[in-house]
């Protein structure tokens, strides 16, 4: 997917999803004045995937 084709996030900067004010993940993230039912803090993702073993979230590499 090209860059100019996800969509800007700025709800969530703390976000595994979200790489420089965009999100990485969602097509579309207008959730009707809702707060993203996606979000999850990156610092959670990587306490999440230590205790699993491994490294990825969905499709996404976590770095560390």
């Amino acid at each position: 997917m090209s860059r100019a084709a996800m969509q800007g996030c700025r709800a969530h900067g703390d976000c595994f999803a979200n790489r420089g004010g965009v999100c990485t993940c969602l097509k579309d993230n207008d959730f009707g004045g809702r707060d993203c039912p996606f979000y999850k803090p990156a610092d959670t993702v990587r306490e999440e995937c230590g205790r699993n073993g491994g490294m990825v979230h969905g499709n996404q590499q976590i770095q560390q």
